[in-house]
């Protein structure tokens, strides 16, 4: 382990890599000399910091998840913390990870960011075409009610707005186009629902106004789920195609224009989704305001736009974030259960280093928890950490395509709905979104499939061959171009499964730990709005769990401002206290809900 006065120089650009077995048991051996014990391989993939623990004086375990490839790291000190009492370490970037570093940091923290991947906040020099084409995984969609986002943005001074402006997009199905969405913002203020509705009647709409109208009872539920606790949790067993069976929703409806949503909402088809999740993400992203459905994009690589100027933010108030770091221990006190110290390896070099900790903060998603714990009898031994074994994730592949000349499309964001039999799908056309794009000769198009366990197997050619043709068939103009570069992008076990019964297994932010947090869009009870899977929620997480931190060990300092969503509508707030009072005039008669 690194000392207190032990001092690491990393080797500047060292190159990047995937942890192997022979990384693991050299990382094994350095760590035997130190007292800790790693745990066997994991298997490595984009998007989840590899974590391990172990075991010596006190409380050790050992532990593995998964790791990042990515661009060659920047040289920079690696020192442990040293002002006692005020100690932070956080496992994980993004949103979650880099929101709650930068608060604490700038509060005067000593806080320690440790990432897998070994430039964090920085494009994956692994994530290059075959050209040397710098790919960002995915596109990241800004809603209208991402107001700590925003906040956010303007914050950080950045050079320009990194953002577009809120745009339109097509839905659309093998047969053509289904619809489009408006931006509301610009279109006259109704109330919520009623302007939805108003909006998009004179629209195309590939959907007969019977089958729309079919949606309206399900309307109702968005105030009878929150009606009751009780209400809430026989939603959340319930999948939400039972749900839209129960309401009456039309077969074309559902088959056409609610599941292709929800696919590319919460990743997956609706008899696969909890009703209850299915309705917080509807209300948030669509339903509790007009102007809710509104959608920006950002004009480049969201790594380089924001992540990278919030990880100069914490290295400027004086806080470490450590790439190319694979957590590889736990210490614990064994009186009080707290932890003390979190152990890593430099994925470049095996070396290990001790970093105290007087706070903790996991900002990782579900399945480098999930090897954590199944290899950590420390946090196994806790329920509220046991229960995450129960969680499910989902399969992403995410594409971007070059053709060899410029095709112009209806919408720079698209939905597709039946091109694939499990699969939902989107894709973007950069050259309008994105500033490196705007003069490129040819069209450059982010392509997505969520739910895609069952194209996982195929290869790159064959899934851009798909791209080509799911695009050709939406904008004909694409028939006939030629793809002149590619890259395919594979993440397995990537995003939450919102799952039906899945709530009671998901964490709250606060754990059994005393001092240690959980942050990311899949814990649960958090003080906010922002629900489903979210950036705004991953975000407003990290800037709890900096506030949790901060009560936690009294060090002083401002707690962090956290805007909620606007305020539900009169009418609305009306409804949900209607809704509740007869749950409880129902129940006290022994009446069911017509929806449960």
């Amino acid at each position: 382990m690194l000392h207190a006065r032990e001092v690491s120089q990393l080797r500047a650009g060292s190159s990047a890599r995937t942890l192997s077995r022979a990384d693991v048991r050299r990382v094994a051996r350095a760590g035997a000399r130190r007292g800790v014990v790693a745990g066997p391989a994991a298997p490595s993939y984009p998007g989840h910091a590899l974590t391990r623990a172990s075991s010596s004086s006190g409380v050790r375990d050992s532990v593995a998840a998964t790791a990042a490839a990515a661009d060659s790291p920047a040289s920079y000190v690696d020192a442990p913390s040293s002002v006692e009492g005020r100690r932070v370490v956080i496992v994980g970037g993004g949103w979650a990870g880099f929101g709650a570093a930068k608060h604490l940091s700038e509060q005067g923290y000593d806080v320690t960011l440790l990432e897998a991947s070994p430039n964090p906040g920085g494009l994956s020099s692994g994530w290059r075409t075959a050209s040397g084409k710098t790919v960002e995984a995915g596109m990241k969609g800004f809603w209208y009610q991402y107001k700590n986002t925003f906040k956010l943005i303007k914050d950080l001074q950045l050079p320009s707005w990194p953002l577009t402006d809120f745009t339109t997009s097509g839905f659309w199905n093998p047969k053509g186009l289904v619809t489009e969405a408006p931006v509301f913002s610009k279109l006259p203020q109704l109330p919520t629902l009623i302007g939805q509705f108003v909006h998009t009647a004179p629209l195309y709409w590939a959907l007969p106004l019977e089958d729309r109208l079919t949606m309206l009872p399900f309307l109702a539920t968005l105030a009878d789920y929150v009606s009751s606790e009780e209400a809430f949790e026989k939603y959340d067993k319930m999948s939400a195609y039972e749900l839209f069976r129960k309401c009456g929703v039309s077969t074309r409806c559902y088959n056409e224009f609610l599941r292709p949503t929800l696919l590319v909402g919460l990743f997956a088809p609706p008899e696969d989704l909890s009703a209850a999740a299915v309705l917080e993400t509807l209300y948030f992203y669509a339903l509790a305001h007009q102007n809710d459905f509104d959608v920006c994009w950002p004009r480049g690589a969201i790594a380089e736009l924001i992540f990278q100027p919030m990880v100069e933010r914490i290295r400027a108030a004086g806080g470490r974030v450590q790439g190319s770091r694979l957590v590889t221990g736990l210490t614990t006190d064994p009186v009080t259960g707290e932890v003390v110290s979190v152990e890593a390896a430099d994925r470049s070099t095996g070396e290990t280093y001790s970093y105290p900790a007087d706070a903790l903060v996991f900002a990782v998603g579900i399945t480098g928890m999930q090897k954590l714990v199944a290899a950590t009898p420390a946090l196994a031994q806790k329920a509220d950490f046991r229960a995450i074994m129960e969680l499910r994730a989902l399969d992403v592949i995410a594409t971007r395509v070059w053709f060899d000349r410029r095709v112009s499309t209806r919408y720079p964001a698209n939905v597709l709905s039946g091109f694939e039999a499990t699969a939902g799908a989107t894709f973007f056309n950069l050259n309008d979104l994105q500033d490196e794009y705007r003069d490129a000769p040819g069209s450059v198009i982010s392509a997505d499939f969520y739910h895609a366990n069952a194209l996982l197997p195929l290869s790159d050619e064959a899934i851009v061959q798909r791209v080509v043709e799911h695009v050709a068939k939406c904008e004909p103009g694409f028939k006939g171009a030629k793809v002149v570069d590619s890259i395919v992008l594979r993440y397995p076990k990537a995003v939450t499964h919102f799952s039906p019964g899945s709530y009671p297994y998901r964490p709250f932010q606060a754990t059994s730990i005393p001092n240690t947090f959980m942050a990311g869009d899949w814990v649960k009870g958090v003080p906010h709005g922002a629900n489903g899977l979210s950036q705004e929620r991953a975000y407003v997480t990290g800037l709890v769990a900096a506030n949790l931190v901060m009560q936690r060990l009294g060090g002083g300092g401002q707690q962090a401002e956290i805007l909620d969503v606007d305020p539900d509508e009169p009418h609305i707030a009306a409804a949900r206290t209607a809704a509740r009072s007869a749950r409880q005039f129902a129940d006290a008669l022994g009446i069911r809900s017509p929806f449960l």
